[in-house]
């Protein structure tokens, strides 16, 4: 009897349990639609979080007003009109003169006729709408014998059978007898006010997300390598303010950390060249041998490493970003590093323009066009904008390739091997990969190298940001 019980009460449990599964499945479905459909960006949701209230309000009012009180007035209506039908009838009924007729006509805004020797077949109404229900249930209360409504152009058709049953009497009332004019004022007074309080919602939520977009722009501008030259100026409400206050105070922050940190590493480059030079000079008076030549070659190294870095530091920031033909500039790039032995293939989009420090760039990708040089006898640059509307550019060689151990730290500053040297004032020192993706970074960019598949050489990918 304990095991029933028990089995009873485990599966009475497994089944709230599983019913509570599926509504977790229901809510969780859509929760996911709802998500899907609510708009991402920050004006949509604002503005339907205005006009959501607005609709409901008059949704509401709709419902109240016009299900419950225009219902109310609408009865009272009907018996009134019920009460004129039953009037006129009754005197009818009395045998009244033609005048007296004429009389009724023209007192109560009514057309009534008498037709000699007929019946009444139907009874009820034509129309099965809510008006004419409640005006037949009224001439009900009035104990108005057998009638039949019919709605006719811009007037209501009764028929009412005489107290005789000899005749009936056709008799036409104004269908607007039946309606009020506060609906259409109330609907339309509803929605004009509905539609200017929008307007004036939507005029302020446009100025409130102003500030927001021009904060979102300096705060992307400045995090992939644009000068803001202190145009940004923080505006809008109180936390709009205190968040672009907050931005002004980090990029001032962080701008004093990077010039420090340059300066530093500067002034060591810079402090370097004396005893360096010393050493050098020493050196060559020393008699020849392996040793010395050794060390001759150590310290021409370390003298072009903090070269190399000293014009870079000095370099730095100084530009201003210009917009270029990248076409022309890949073009005019290649021309400084063709030879006999060496040629550039240049491919891709001629009308895309971008923003670039002009030296800086030049001296990134100059770089990477000089370890091809040194390494191989063909390059080829394709550059073209991918989905994202970001310019990818591709530069394959055809050299030996980059060692596979030597792939995930090729940009890492002083890196050795036959593919982390660069060409020209750095050829040695391996500078020039790192210095390189600097350079790309400060323009909002990406780069990464892997050997190519078309040529075998070396591939490098660089992606820059088409906002800046």
């Amino acid at each position: 009897m304990k095991n029933s019980i028990f089995l009873q009460t485990m599966s009475h449990s497994y089944m709230i349990h599983a019913i509570s599964a599926k509504e977790v499945e229901l809510i969780l479905a859509v929760s996911l639609i709802f998500k899907k459909v609510l708009p991402k960006s920050i004006f949509p949701r604002f503005f339907i979080i205005l006009i959501t209230p607005v609709i409901l309000s008059q949704l509401i009012f709709g419902a109240i007003f016009f299900g419950k009180y225009m219902e109310s007035v609408m009865k009272v209506t009907a018996q009134q009109i019920a009460g004129e039908i039953w009037s006129v009838a009754s005197v009818l009924d009395l045998g009244c003169s033609a005048e007296y007729i004429s009389e009724i006509r023209k007192n109560m805004e009514v057309d009534v006729s008498i037709l000699k020797n007929t019946i009444l077949k139907k009874n009820g109404i034509a129309k099965n709408s809510k008006v004419y229900r409640l005006l037949r249930n009224a001439c009900r209360n009035k104990n108005i014998r057998a009638h039949y409504i019919k709605p006719f152009d811009s007037k209501i058709l009764v028929y009412v059978q005489s107290k005789n049953n000899n005749d009936l009497y056709k008799i036409l009332i104004p269908r607007k007898m039946m309606y009020t004019r506060i609906i259409p004022i109330v609907l339309g007074w509803g929605v004009a006010s509905s539609i200017i309080i929008l307007i004036i919602a939507f005029l302020f939520l446009k100025n409130q997300i102003r500030p927001i977009k021009k904060l979102t722009k300096a705060v992307e501008k400045f995090g992939y390598g644009g000068e803001l030259n202190d145009s940004f100026k923080p505006e809008g409400a109180k936390e709009i303010r205190l968040a672009g206050e907050a931005f002004c105070d980090m990029k001032a922050n962080f701008r004093k950390l990077m010039d420090t940190k340059i300066r530093t590493l500067a002034g060591i480059s810079h402090d370097l060249r004396t005893p360096l030079t010393k050493m050098k000079l020493q050196l060559s008076l020393m008699q020849k041998s392996p040793e010395i030549d050794f060390l001759k070659k150590d310290v021409e190294d370390m003298i072009r490493i903090t070269e190399s870095f000293t014009m870079h530091a000095s370099q730095r920031n100084k530009e201003i970003f210009v917009r270029r033909n990248l076409g022309k500039f890949l073009d005019d790039l290649a021309t400084d590093y063709v030879a006999e032995n060496f040629k550039i293939r240049v491919t891709g989009d001629r009308s895309i323009e971008f923003c670039m420090r002009y030296t800086a760039l030049k001296r990134a990708f100059g770089n990477i066009i000089g370890n091809a040089k040194k390494y191989g006898h063909k390059l080829n640059i394709h550059f073209f904008k991918n989905k994202t509307q970001e310019i990818e550019l591709i530069f394959e060689d055809d050299g030996p390739g980059i060692q596979a151990d030597l792939i995930d730290d090729i940009f890492s500053p002083f890196v050795s091997g036959n593919r982390a040297k660069t060409h020209g004032d750095e050829i040695g020192v391996g500078l020039g990969l790192s210095i390189a993706r600097d350079i790309i970074a400060e323009h909002g960019g990406e780069i990464y190298a892997t050997n190519s598949e078309n040529s075998g050489g070396a591939k490098f990918v660089v992606s820059l940001r088409q906002s800046l």
